[in-house]
């Protein structure tokens, strides 16, 4: 009996990874540079948007408003509770539960809960110090059609898996252009939340890690220097545009 119930253990186990990695190689994701609507930092409570409707992304995908209702139905938090929350798409670094997640006019609001725990700790003092302020999700296309006159995909209905937040979504073609004073003032929460905050070390270390990349210590002042006035170039070229 013993053998038995081990094979069964182990085909289960083999039967979860083999899904696990089917949803995955068929999930999207898509993020929008919007940060959160409202916080109650106290009671763990945050609010945002996962998605935003009727516009068109670089990708030429329009999500439509109705595309996540039965998605909510079926998988979110008055259905199966099948849609996690997570930070950057990591499945490992789940901070707390969606508690509401509806359309509206604008786009797919949630609001969420974090917990006691490390995690959701974390989350709530990477909110309070602006270090995560964008979204992003996870799903797969359940309906579309080509627009011929908007020369856009028009995503009619999605199985959503998960919703993020997002440290630093950066030149995902689905955020808007990120301005370099933007862009320094963020370099400078980030340092300033290695130096000052007292989250777990894990999460300081991730913090240290998306520094390395996002300001490289190989780069000399003059190199910098140059990135800063091809990003000043930049910004006056599309000023210049409108």
């Amino acid at each position: 009996m013993d053998e038995i119930f081990d094979k069964v253990v182990h085909f289960d186990f083999i039967f979860r990874i083999l899904i696990f990695a089917y949803t995955n190689k068929q999930m999207q994701l898509k993020g929008i540079n919007e940060g959160f609507q409202d916080t109650d930092l106290k009671q763990g409570i945050v609010s945002g948007y996962f998605a935003i409707f009727g516009n068109k992304d670089l990708d030429g995908d329009i999500i439509e408003q109705g595309a996540f209702t039965k998605t909510i139905q079926e998988r979110g938090p008055m259905g199966k509770k099948l849609i996690k929350f997570l930070i950057d798409h990591d499945k490992t670094k789940v901070p707390g539960v969606i508690t509401e997640l509806y359309e509206d006019q604008k786009g797919l609001k949630y609001s969420m809960k974090a917990g006691t725990h490390f995690e959701g700790q974390d989350f709530i003092k990477m909110v309070e110090s602006d270090i995560i302020n964008q979204h992003s999700f996870g799903f797969k296309t359940i309906k579309e059609q080509f627009d011929q006159q908007a020369k856009a995909n028009r995503i009619k209905e999605v199985m959503m898996f998960e919703g993020s937040a997002v440290k630093f979504l950066g030149a995902n073609p689905e955020t808007t252009y990120i301005e370099s004073k933007s862009f320094a003032d963020y370099l400078t929460n980030l340092e300033k939340f290695i130096r000052t905050s007292d989250a777990s070390d894990e999460c300081i270390q991730s913090i240290e890690s998306l520094l390395i990349k996002l300001k490289p210590e190989n780069s000399t002042s003059k190199d910098k220097k140059a990135d800063h006035n091809k990003i000043e170039l930049k910004l006056s070229f599309e000023k210049w545009k409108i």
